[in-house]
């Protein structure tokens, strides 16, 4: 499964932010944004208030309470804490994500399961599980199981006559 931390981008729409965001200032739009990107990777998909000044690189004073001011109506108070901030969108466009990543983590167990029975079938072994639950590779008729068990006699046979034709016509 792919990690959370490598969120690396989510939909952002300027035509959508412009009309949300114009009754911001630039640096309140710069503040608002850095948040927005901070819940997206927060694995909880929120960010603590005491947080947020860190994030934007500021003290708090003045400057801190009229960005925050400006800015509050846009975030959204998490339900379990009140001084919790998250984003509806943000959160709506994780929640999908993380469904999808489970999904593909899901479908990539399943179909592992099936190569698995497939390569069963064509006469491959697998490893199996002695009686104390230890991975062993030996089969059921007690003889070694490796990666060159696949070549019968015939053909070990066959390689060993090559390879002697190939010494008497000095190749």
């Amino acid at each position: 499964m792919k990690s959370k931390t490598d969120l690396w981008y989510y939909p952002f729409f300027p035509k959508s932010w412009l009309a949300t965001t114009n009754v911001l200032d630039l640096e309140s739009k710069g503040a608002y944004f850095e948040i927005i990107n901070a819940i997206y990777l927060n694995d909880n998909v929120e960010i603590y208030e005491k947080h947020i000044p860190n994030i934007l690189g500021i003290n708090k004073g003045k400057r801190y309470n009229r960005i925050m001011t400006s800015i509050i109506p846009f975030l959204q108070v998490s339900n379990e804490e009140p001084l919790k901030y998250t984003q509806s969108k943000i959160l709506k466009v994780r929640q999908a994500i993380d469904k999808s990543l489970e999904q593909k983590s899901l479908a990539g167990k399943q179909s592992a399961k099936v190569r698995a029975i497939n390569r069963a079938k064509q006469g491959q072994q697998t490893y199996q599980q002695n009686s104390n639950g230890i991975p062993s590779n030996i089969n059921s008729n007690n003889t070694i199981i490796d990666k060159y068990n696949t070549v019968d006699d015939r053909k070990e046979a066959e390689r060993k006559r090559f390879n002697a034709n190939m010494l008497n016509q000095n190749i």
